[in-house]
C-alpha cells in the first residue's frame, strides 16, 4: 500500500489502517479565472426560508482566507500577534487572491452532491464578506446572518469578516494569522443567541453541520440553543471537532469541556480522525477504529448513532450504535493536496444520513456501504485539486471516480456498492435541478 500526500498517487484498502494524522489548514490556492456554474435553485434572502426547508445548514465558522505572496515566515511568538494582524492587513493582497474558508468548504460541496444548503454564520458588512455572500450565492448556496442585530452592535469585532492570513516561505511551509488565534474566546462572547433568520432556518432544516471552531466564536449555551431549534424538528446534527478536538479535554477550562458536553450530547453523527477521536475520548491512539467509536457512544448521554473514523489514504470506517461497521478505501488519484478533503466528504455523510432515515425500505449495511464509498470518493476528488473553497470536489469528477469503481477499476472498494453511490449521487442532483428551492 502506498499512502504518501506527497507523491502523486493515494492508493489504499478497506483491509489496512494507516494511522496518520494530515492536520486540515486553511491554506488555498490563488483564485484563478473559472466559470461561473449556472444557478440551479432560486435564492432565497436572510428574511426567506424554503417552503419545505433546507437539508443542511452549516452552523458558523465562515472566513475568507487570504494568501500573501511568499516570504519568510516570522516565528510564532511575533506572528500570533495584534500588531502582526494589523500589519498584514495593511498590505493583503487584493481579491485575486482570496478563497473561501472554514464552513465553506462544506456548504460548498453538499450543493454539489445535491444538497439544499445554507450557511448561518456570520458576515462583516465589509469587501471580504460581501465577496463570501457573492461567491457562495454562484454555488447555490444562501447564507443568513446568524447573530442577532443588537448584539452585532455592542461586539466591535463583529463589523469584519473573519479572514484567515495564510503565509508562505515559497518552499513549502506555510502558517497562518487570524483573529482566531488572538482571542479572547469565545470571539462573539458577548452573543446570548442567534438571529432570528437563522432561528428559521435551524427549526426547517433536515440536519445541520457544526465544527469545532464554532465553539471558538459562541459560547456553549449559544450553540446548544441553535441545535436545539433544530432538533426540535427532527433535524440530524453532524458534528466534526477538526483540528480544535485537542483544545476540548482541557480539564482547567470548564467552557472547552462545556463545548464538548453540548457537541457529543447533541451530534446525531460523529467525525473525526483517530488522533482526534484519541484525544477526545482518552483511548490510546494504537487501539481499533471501533474502539473511538464505542468510546463516543458510552459518553454520558451520547446522542451519537453514527460515528466515522477518518483515516486519510486509508479511507473511513462508520460505526453504528446497533454494531453494523463498514470499511471502504479511497480511490487512486493524483493529489493536489488535501485540505478540504474531510469537510466535503462530510456532506457525503449528511446525504447518506438523510438517505436512510427517509428511507426505512433501505438495508441499512448496504445504505452504510453506499455512503461511506460516495464519502471516500468525495474527500478523493478533492484531494485532486490544490486548495479548498470553491477548489473542493465538483459533482462530475465524483462521478468519474464513481464509474471507475463501479467497473472494478479501484482498488479496496465494492463495485456494486460504488454502482449504487453512483446511483444516488446522479439521484441528488437530478432532484435538485428538476425540484428547485421556492421560498415565500
Amino acid at each position: 500500500m502506498i499512502a504518501s500526500f506527497g507523491c502523486a498517487t493515494i492508493r489504499a484498502s478497506c483491509h489496512s489502517v494507516t494511522r496518520r494524522y494530515v492536520e486540515q489548514s486553511c491554506v488555498r490556492a490563488s483564485v484563478d479565472e473559472r466559470p461561473r456554474r449556472a444557478e440551479v435553485r432560486v435564492l432565497a434572502t436572510k428574511d426567506d426560508v424554503p417552503l419545505d426547508g433546507y437539508d443542511v445548514v452549516a452552523l458558523g465558522n465562515l472566513c475568507v482566507d487570504v494568501l500573501l505572496p511568499p516570504a519568510p515566515i516570522p516565528e510564532e511568538g511575533a506572528l500570533k500577534t495584534k500588531k502582526m494582524l494589523d500589519t498584514i492587513a495593511k498590505t493583503a493582497p487584493e481579491r485575486d487572491s482570496w478563497e473561501l474558508g472554514g464552513n465553506c468548504n462544506f456548504v460548498i460541496a453538499a450543493a454539489r452532491l445535491g444538497l439544499r444548503a445554507t450557511c448561518a454564520g456570520h458576515v462583516g458588512g465589509d469587501v471580504y464578506g460581501k465577496f463570501l455572500i457573492d461567491e457562495l450565492a454562484v454555488e447555490g448556496v444562501d447564507h443568513v446572518e446568524l447573530i442577532p442585530g443588537d448584539d452585532g452592535a455592542r461586539v466591535s469585532a463583529l463589523a469584519e469578516t473573519l479572514i484567515c492570513f495564510v503565509l508562505s516561505d515559497g518552499a513549502g511551509a506555510h502558517a497562518f494569522c487570524s483573529r482566531y488565534d488572538l482571542g479572547p474566546w469565545p470571539l462573539m462572547r458577548d452573543v446570548s443567541d442567534v438571529s432570528n433568520e437563522a432561528r428559521e432556518v435551524l427549526r426547517q432544516c433536515r440536519a445541520v453541520f457544526v465544527n469545532g471552531f464554532v465553539f471558538d466564536e459562541l459560547k456553549p449555551r449559544a450553540v446548544k440553543q441553535a441545535l436545539a431549534l433544530a432538533k426540535s424538528n427532527g433535524a440530524g446534527v453532524f458534528f466534526d471537532p477538526g483540528p480544535r478536538a485537542f483544545t476540548f479535554v482541557d480539564e482547567t477550562n470548564a467552557s472547552r469541556l462545556e463545548a464538548l458536553n453540548v457537541a457529543l450530547t447533541n451530534a446525531d453523527v460523529v467525525l473525526a480522525t483517530e488522533e482526534e477521536l484519541a484525544a477526545l475520548t482518552g483511548v490510546d491512539l494504537n487501539s481499533s477504529p471501533e474502539s473511538f467509536a464505542e468510546a463516543i457512544f458510552n459518553y454520558p448521554n451520547s446522542a451519537a448513532e453514527w460515528v466515522v473514523v477518518k483515516r486519510g489514504p486509508a479511507g473511513a470506517l462508520l460505526v453504528t450504535r446497533d454494531g453494523h461497521a463498514v470499511a471502504v478505501g479511497c480511490p487512486e488519484v493524483k493529489v493536489g493536496d488535501t485540505v478540504g478533503c474531510g469537510d466535503s466528504s462530510a456532506a457525503a455523510y449528511v446525504l447518506g444520513y438523510l438517505r436512510a432515515r427517509a428511507d426505512a425500505s433501505l438495508d441499512i449495511g448496504e445504505a452504510l456501504e453506499t455512503t461511506v464509498t460516495l464519502a471516500t470518493h468525495v474527500g478523493s476528488a478533492t484531494a485532486m485539486n490544490v486548495g479548498a473553497g470553491r477548489n473542493v470536489a465538483r459533482a462530475e469528477t465524483v462521478l468519474d471516480l464513481l464509474n471507475q469503481g463501479a467497473t472494478g477499476k479501484t482498488r479496496g472498494v465494492s463495485k456494486v456498492a460504488a454502482s449504487a453511490a453512483l446511483s444516488v449521487l446522479k439521484d441528488a442532483i437530478a432532484r435538485r435541478l428538476v425540484d428547485p428551492v421556492q421560498v415565500v
